[in-house]
């Protein structure tokens, strides 16, 4: 075993928002490096000045804790990206490569629809390609963020390399604030596995070249189960049989055959194969959740356990089993509302009459596919999956709507689109 010492102090006074990293004080941080010299991608001066450039950044923790897909209800998060604006630089990105996306959809066989809308949704195409400085980022997950350390000491190792191999600026490079980068927002993890030269320059740059971040999304798709030609969710429906509402969920996965749904009455399109695999998922279509609703539940996170979350509110775990109807081994979901027990939520029952509370909220309901799955392997929640799908349809009839007026001879330009009815099975 290769020790690494460090003898590198900081005699610096940093604000409140960051602090020094002692090396010594992180047995991961050790063992990344000691790897990492080990397996001869750095040297042990070179490893030591990389991590004596670092800082533990207070505003990465607080983001990492409050994800917007934690915090906001469907309809709030689906009006963040499908906005005229950005439907409009998504139409002016597919025709400034319509060459190269039609090349990478002959290629991968995923639509260039669905690859504008992933770049439209991670960097606003590479407008927004993060702020934070990823060493940064990820050296503060691995000391100061517990429930997913192990992780993001793995995505470390994989940016070192990554920087490595691809001569980039260790410790200046900036991305989102979980170590994302480039015009797809890769971890570092996907970019070393993903990521393709389509523009045949010899580099595999995501960060500078969108050719690159085209083929490289549409390779991540193909690499995680994307199937050419197939449905990825139905529009949505705000009325099902009480029998379908009884399976529906807020998970990724497909769970349910579409003869078994059919069976329940659910309304598939009989083009669906009775053999298929389908989920049911509810969304929340209203833009706010009731104040009085959001303080008497919790959003489960990634990593969360059902015993955490009432030792966290003060409640006994068989409390929050029986409160949330949870089975005996406590299964929970990321992004799954648990109800709280407390006072006020106790007053807002009696005053509904005994109802649930989540019952005042305008559900959405869809039948989603394995290519909704796949796209929730980009980012695993759902309300991106159905993000990334919407906008996709929306781009997608812009930039037809733009091409047939075009070729109208007295045509006008109509802005009047509605962007919120883009609602259409694909």
């Amino acid at each position: 075993i290769i020790r690494v010492i460090f003898s590198l102090f900081f005699i610096v006074t940093f604000s409140n928002s960051v602090s020094a990293i002692s090396i010594f004080k992180y047995e991961k941080l050790q063992n990344i490096a000691a790897e990492l010299v080990a397996e001869k991608y750095y040297t042990q001066a070179e490893i030591e000045q990389v991590f004596a450039a670092a800082q533990v950044q207070q505003s990465v923790l607080n983001a990492m804790k409050n994800p917007a897909e934690y915090k906001f209800t469907w309809g709030k998060y689906r009006k963040l990206f499908i906005q005229p604006d950005r439907i409009e630089q998504a139409v002016d990105f597919w025709r400034e490569y319509e060459s190269v996306l039609s090349r990478a959809e002959q290629e991968y066989g995923v639509p260039a629809s669905i690859i504008v809308a992933i770049i439209g949704v991670e960097s606003k195409y590479g407008r927004y390609k993060g702020s934070h400085k990823v060493l940064d980022s990820l050296v503060s997950l691995v000391v100061d963020f517990p429930r997913r350390s192990d992780f993001f000491a793995k995505e470390l190792k994989h940016f070192l390399i990554l920087a490595k191999e691809n001569e980039m600026d260790t410790v200046n490079i900036l991305g989102s604030y979980a170590g994302a980068v480039g015009y797809p927002q890769f971890i570092a993890s996907s970019y070393r596995s993903y990521a393709v030269d389509f523009s045949g320059d010899g580099k595999t740059d995501l960060i500078n070249q969108p050719v690159d971040a085209i083929g490289s999304v549409a390779n991540y798709f193909v690499k995680n189960g994307w199937l050419s030609g197939q449905p990825i969710t139905s529009s949505p429906f705000t009325s099902v049989p009480s029998a379908i509402v009884d399976l529906a969920n807020n998970k990724r996965q497909i769970q349910y055959s579409a003869a078994q749904l059919k069976s329940l009455g659910a309304p598939i399109n009989s083009s669906v194969n009775n053999e298929e695999k389908l989920n049911v998922v509810q969304l929340n279509a209203n833009e706010i959740v009731p104040d009085e609703v959001a303080a008497n539940t919790y959003i489960v996170r990634a990593g969360d356990t059902a015993c955490e979350i009432a030792e966290q509110f003060n409640m006994p775990c068989g409390s929050l089993f029986e409160l949330n109807g949870l089975n005996a081994s406590g299964s929970i979901y990321r992004g799954q509302r648990l109800k709280l027990a407390s006072q006020s939520s106790q007053s807002i029952n009696e005053d509904a009459n005994s109802q649930d509370p989540l019952s005042i909220e305008q559900y959405q309901y869809f039948f989603t596919h394995e290519n909704f799955y796949v796209i929730t392997r980009y980012n695993h929640s759902v309300l991106y999956a159905m993000a990334v799908h919407d906008l996709s349809v929306a781009v997608q009839q812009e930039k037809l709507r733009q091409t047939s007026q075009s070729t109208q001879p007295n045509s006008t330009n109509d802005n009047s689109t509605n962007y919120d009815n883009a609602f259409v099975p694909q």
